[in-house]
């Protein structure tokens, strides 16, 4: 399985894990598990988006608009996806 770094569905970054890990904790994000393989994302009571585990177990990652932006092998990793996503908007804006 491919990693999210190389998937041809995920958006294209290359932060060293470090970096990924400050994101995480600086995002602001609130996750909530809605149910057994679906997890929601919000900041500030704005929703960002939500993760959809597959049968295979990758998770599929959606912004709050449910366009898919990216896939990830596990559920860190799809988080990361997101985290990384909505950074990435903030700085084009």
């Amino acid at each position: 399985m491919p990693s999210v770094a190389t998937s041809p569905l995920a958006p294209r970054y290359s932060r060293p894990a470090g970096d990924i890990v400050a994101a995480r904790r600086a995002s602001g994000i609130a996750w909530a598990r809605v149910e057994d393989g679906f997890h929601v994302a919000n900041r500030d009571g704005v929703f960002l988006g939500y993760l959809d585990r597959e049968a295979d177990g990758t998770w599929l990652v959606f912004d709050g608009r449910s366009t898919r932006v990216g896939r990830g092998a596990g559920l860190r990793e799809a988080m990361d996806v997101l985290i990384i996503h909505h950074q990435r908007a903030e700085q084009a804006a």
